[in-house]
């Protein structure tokens, strides 16, 4: 709130920017009732002095044997006017906090002005897309042939945008979670498994609920909803804690099924395992310093990109514009993998720098030493890798003419030394 009352135009122009102009006028509204909360908060500090410096003036009128009834009558009435004054705060308080969490973080200055993923702007590329001498399939006809992935049984059991998968395909799954992992580790990231459920209090703290509430789970008649990604609950462990600057950066590698609703992507990749309900992630979440999080938003994008070349896979940078960029970033990059069943390049690492934003939400500060005033952390998150995403990719790069799947290298120590993946049986 003291940003905002010191630089509210800073604040409006950054609405501006992200295009999301009709939230503007919350900006002014907020400022006046931060000022008459302001104005509450004085006018009940002054009537409890008041008070006290009555029951000072009736201790003195009675020892000096005076009439003390409208002194009296007036300090009895001050109670209920700050009770009042008190009540009238609290609602106030409650407007400028929701008010605050409806509003955007500060985008970087170097981040694109745009409407849509169309306006995402290339960084750079690796790798060039396969060369094939017959038609690539797509990963919908290369698993149904294979017998790799069962979709209508799923449908039966779960409904749409779930799925099973068969064989060899689970065994690459792993696969993936288990280089990931020890990618992780190598890079010095400690490894977490966290609660698949999470308060609402905890969700708050990693995102703006009013967008986020149609993509996640609520568990009926509890305080409890599905992880969408360990970044939420790796992000919630440290909430409410004082971090010793020392130990910064805190770096995690966390592993965990994830649950979408994927509300507002119907027509979007509704066949396959590419946009589902359930996946699996390993996730890279760091909680510096601010004067490091721009040099840890390059890291973590460049841990990315070099699991996907320990792949193989041909992928592009890009730097997501403001009208694709969500509420809590202040900047972020996506690694698109070529897939050349689709002929086309599709997110498969999302590499955010959240600044201050959820921290401030989380209430996660830091200081060097126990005599120095507390400050916010920054938090950064990104995908190493989602796991059907990226076994999309694998499927559609390493297709052979007999149909066959030709595991990358890289994985095939955690396959038990095999090099092509098999049809399910």
């Amino acid at each position: 709130m003291k940003f905002v009352r010191e630089n509210p135009q800073v604040v409006k122009n950054n609405l501006e920017r992200r295009g999301d102009e009709a939230k503007i006028p919350l900006v002014d509204e907020l400022l006046e009732n931060d000022r008459r909360w302001r104005t509450l908060r004085t006018e009940a500090d002054t009537l409890r002095s008041r008070r006290n410096k009555l029951t000072e003036q009736i201790a003195q009128a009675r020892r000096q044997g005076q009439e003390t009834m409208r002194l009296v009558k007036e300090a009895e009435q001050i109670p209920d006017k700050v009770k009042t004054l008190e009540n009238e705060s609290a609602d106030l308080d409650q407007k400028v906090a929701n008010t605050l969490m409806q509003l955007p973080n500060l985008i970087h200055e170097s981040v694109p002005v745009g409407k849509d993923e169309n306006d995402n702007v290339e960084v750079r590329k690796w790798g060039k897309p396969p060369e094939f001498d017959f038609k690539p399939k797509d990963h919908i006809d290369l698993t149904t042939q294979l017998g790799l992935v069962d979709l209508e049984r799923a449908a039966k059991v779960a409904g749409a945008r779930f799925y099973y998968l068969r064989g060899d395909l689970v065994k690459l799954n792993y696969a993936l979670i288990r280089l990931a992992l020890d990618f992780c580790e190598m890079k010095g990231y400690k490894l977490a498994q966290p609660p698949y459920l999470l308060r609402r209090e905890a969700v708050g703290g990693a995102v703006a609920l009013s967008d986020f509430e149609d993509v996640i789970y609520k568990i009926e008649g509890e305080d409890l909803y599905l992880l969408a990604t360990s970044e939420h609950a790796l992000l919630a462990q440290h909430m409410d804690e004082i971090l010793d600057g020392k130990n910064l950066p805190l770096k995690y590698g966390g592993v965990s099924p994830c649950f979408r609703k994927e509300a507002g992507a119907h027509g979007k990749d509704t066949k396959g395992i590419f946009r589902v309900h359930q996946f699996e992630k390993v996730e890279q979440f760091v909680f510096c310093k601010p004067e490091h999080s721009w040099d840890e938003h390059e890291k973590l994008i460049a841990n990315a990109e070099e699991f996907f070349q320990m792949l193989r896979i041909p992928y592009r940078v890009v730097n997501v514009c403001t009208g694709d960029l969500g509420t809590v970033a202040a900047k972020k990059y996506d690694l698109d993998a070529w897939l050349p069943g689709q002929g086309n390049y599709r997110e498969v690492v999302s590499c955010s720098n959240c600044t201050a934003y959820q921290a401030v939400r989380s209430k996660v500060r830091f200081r060097d030493r126990p005599d120095e005033p507390t400050k916010w952390v920054h938090t950064l998150n990104s995908t190493l890798v989602a796991t059907e995403r990226t076994l999309v990719a694998i499927l559609e790069n390493y297709q052979n003419i007999d149909g066959s799947i030709t595991i990358p290298e890289s994985l095939q120590v955690y396959m038990g030394g095999a090099t092509k993946i098999k049809p399910a049986t």
